[in-house]
């Protein structure tokens, strides 16, 4: 049953053996199971399975599932997505946190909604009200 290539995105076919990668209700992550029916579409793909011969499961997303012999592929894809977000989220903080100082005396200061606003938007706004009201 070897394809040509096969990754942890490629859709499984009927009769193929998976393992739950979470727990999904009464069905634990980790329990080995067998697609009985593929359905959804191309940007949501869904299964039906029979997990350990005897629990039938339907509408089981493609992400929560995975081939026993990928396993250690899925959990360092994972692990990357986690790390990624981590420093995403570091990046994130550090990004706000040299605003904020770079900030302080220009824009309010006091972490305001004009803090959160581009300065050119800003000095548009200023303009089109002066324009209005015939100030400037």
């Amino acid at each position: 049953m070897p394809r040509k290539s096969i990754e942890l995105d490629t859709p499984f076919r009927k009769g193929e053996k998976v393992v739950a990668t979470r727990d999904l209700g009464a069905i634990p992550g980790g329990t080995e199971g067998k697609i009985q029916l593929q359905n959804g579409i191309s940007t949501w793909k869904r299964y039906w399975v029979l997990f350990d011969g005897k629990q039938q499961r339907g509408q089981v997303d493609h992400d929560d599932l995975v081939r026993p012999h990928q396993m250690q592929a899925w959990l360092d894809r994972k692990a990357a997505a986690e790390e990624a977000a981590l420093a995403a989220a570091e990046a994130a903080e550090s990004d706000a946190a040299s605003a904020v100082e770079a900030g302080a005396g220009g824009g309010g200061g006091g972490g305001g909604i004009a803090d959160q606003i581009p300065a050119h938007l800003l000095e548009r706004s200023r303009a089109a009200k002066a324009r209005l009201l015939g100030t400037g």
